[in-house]
């Protein structure tokens, strides 16, 4: 990282997709650089193939149509030739902060969902190589779910997770930051974004006293499934119209259709004191 006039981070997955953020201005290189920091992104000299993301100040943004407004319109364009201009505003607190860097990053989990991949309203936890995901509504327990995983489990993030598809066509898992925990006085943190696992299974939590992983039939996996990535974008509801919110809904729809064929779903009962673990170890045993 760099405190000079400009800063440019990279930002690869393992579908391809690769970019590089640019900052000029002061508020925008603040911004930049916590958004780096917290994705764990490296410096970048210059362009090799990447797509470029401008970073500037709402204020210094003249009328110019290329200039576009900080919204989901970003990546309403699929050119990679063409520069997206993210309008960004100083932010009055944390909260403000944590919600442009929230926003930000789902520029990025829009692009991969044009791609054929899926952000997750769920942890990514890894085993053996393998990555697993522990999907659910907000108070379904996915981070205290995360933070009782014994060794050799491994937590990669306790609250979203962006699915992407690789060069083969297989499923692989990149942990995505919790923005919410630079909210209400809290620091933050820092996730390896463009560390992925090969993705084996997903696992949507319901609180019960006896812990069990039954089987859900595709169709019910995809309208569970559905269901938690739509509130991963819950930020920018107000940010789409009707006609963008239709389109990426039918994107995710048809992405999550496919992620099903070829990764199970299982509906893991969770207890507040078992060993849940030994159930997801039990459905994963011919891999593990």
């Amino acid at each position: 990282m760099t405190t000079g006039l400009k800063i440019n981070t990279a930002l690869d997955l393992a579908d391809g997709s690769s970019w590089v953020i640019s900052a000029e201005d002061k508020i925008s290189r603040r911004i930049a650089t916590i958004l780096s920091n917290t994705m764990q992104l490296n410096f970048a000299t210059r362009l090799n193939g990447q797509r470029l993301v401008t970073l500037k100040n709402g204020s210094s943004l003249s009328t110019n149509p290329t200039s576009i407004s900080f919204s989901p319109r970003l990546y309403s364009t699929n050119d990679n030739n063409h520069p997206l201009v993210c309008q960004v505003s100083r932010p009055g607190d944390n909260d403000e902060l944590a919600i442009q860097l929230m926003k930000l990053s789902l520029i990025f989990c829009g692009l991969v969902e044009a791609r054929g991949g899926v952000l997750i309203h769920g942890a990514l936890a890894e085993k053996n190589g393998h990555g697993v995901i522990l999907a659910g509504h907000g108070d379904a327990g996915k981070t205290t779910a995360s933070r009782r995983l014994p060794l050799p489990w491994k937590s990669l993030s306790d609250d979203c997770t962006l699915i992407v598809q690789d060069g083969e066509g297989s499923y692989r898992a990149h942990p995505w930051p919790t923005w919410s925990t630079f909210m209400y006085g809290g620091l933050g943190g820092s996730w390896d974004v463009q560390y992925s696992v090969p993705l084996q299974a997903i696992f949507v939590l319901k609180q019960n006293p006896a812990d069990h992983a039954e089987p859900l039939g595709q169709g019910r996996a995809v309208c569970m499934l559905n269901e938690t990535a739509g509130q991963a974008w819950y930020p920018l509801a107000n940010d789409l119209n009707d006609q963008e919110r239709k389109a990426m809904s039918l994107q995710r729809f048809s992405n999550i259709c496919e992620l099903t064929k070829k990764i199970p779903a299982y509906l893991l009962h969770i207890s507040r004191t078992g060993a849940f673990w030994e159930e997801i170890d039990t459905v994963l045993t011919p891999v593990n």
